[in-house]
């Protein structure tokens, strides 16, 4: 996963950017406490995100608590406990999973100097990677098939965007299914949110490379799917194009959350879906980089 599904902090009320900046912060101590601080690194929006949604369809209690923040030693942080908020280690051994094989990837497809960095990250990690494999073995192997089925793919050079996003659709679907019971009412409409968010993340990721992968000659499908080379002139059509796919699976995943009987955290779900994703997908409409200083903030 790769930062894209997150709140648009303007929109936040005080008291949900607190609890959403405490479900953050819970992660990254659990990514430390189970992974060491390096692990930290890794912390993700998108991972947050899996830990809120899991947790506000749950029946399990969930509270806070003002703790310490290594990054922050001088400001005390909400943090998440109760029962309901061991999914927050599970989150943590999830991003261990996807973290190892993106490296794998990166080993494999990018230059000198990124693959060497990847390379030594991926050696510092392999420890880590093991035990989060003991912990989450369902969750590993799927992983494993998602990395597979993408690498076919791209070795493929597919020229489908919809068949270049099934893996990550079907991998992020496999995720959020491990959040409802076999006899939940609303399991194939969690299946269908599953599958457009992972969508979506594939997507953005895939249109904010486009340019990077042009330059490169990496695959991308937004340049596989069309016959001419990018150029300036088309690369205005080829934005437009990424945000209508976009725009519709982010749809796709507002309308299934409607039907969800959500417990807490539904102010700041909400935030991410009416206002984070279309957001994402003005700036990559627009061209524009990211800005880190959010994440840095929080």
């Amino acid at each position: 996963m790769f930062g894209y599904v997150k709140a648009c902090k303007p929109q936040l009320k005080i008291a949900e950017f607190e609890l959403y900046r405490g479900v953050y912060c819970s992660l990254c101590r659990a990514l430390g406490r189970r992974y060491g601080f390096a692990a930290r690194m890794t912390l993700s929006y998108d991972f947050t995100f899996l830990a809120l949604f899991i947790m506000a369809l749950s029946e399990e209690d969930v509270s806070f608590k003002a703790g310490h923040c290594s990054f922050h030693p001088t400001k005390k942080r909400m943090l998440c406990e109760g029962e309901g908020a061991k999914v927050i280690d599970y989150a943590a051994d999830v991003a261990m999973l996807l973290t190892y094989h993106k490296l794998s990837d990166t080993v494999q497809d990018e230059r000198f100097f990124k693959r060497f960095v990847a390379r030594a990250t991926r050696f510092l990690f392999k420890k880590d990677y093991k035990k989060a494999v003991g912990r989450c073995p369902t969750e590993a192997s799927a992983a494993e098939r998602y990395m597979v089925s993408q690498r076919e793919l791209e070795l493929q050079a597919c020229d489908s965007v919809d068949r270049s996003a099934e893996p990550t659709a079907l991998f992020l679907q496999e995720l959020t299914m491990q959040s409802v019971q076999p006899d939940e009412k609303h399991r194939e409409e969690v299946s269908r949110f599953g599958y457009a968010l992972g969508r979506f993340i594939y997507l953005a990721d895939a249109a904010d490379d486009m340019e990077e992968d042009a330059k490169h000659g990496s695959f991308n499908p937004y340049l596989t799917s069309f016959k001419e080379p990018l150029t300036d002139a088309n690369l205005t059509q080829r934005r437009e194009y990424a945000a209508a796919s976009l725009h519709g699976t982010a749809a796709v995943c507002a309308e299934c959350y409607e039907t969800f009987d959500i417990k807490r955290f539904d102010g700041i779900l909400r935030n991410v879906l009416y206002y984070g994703l279309p957001s994402i997908i003005e700036r990559i409409r627009q061209g524009k980089q990211e800005d880190k200083r959010d994440e840095q903030s929080l």
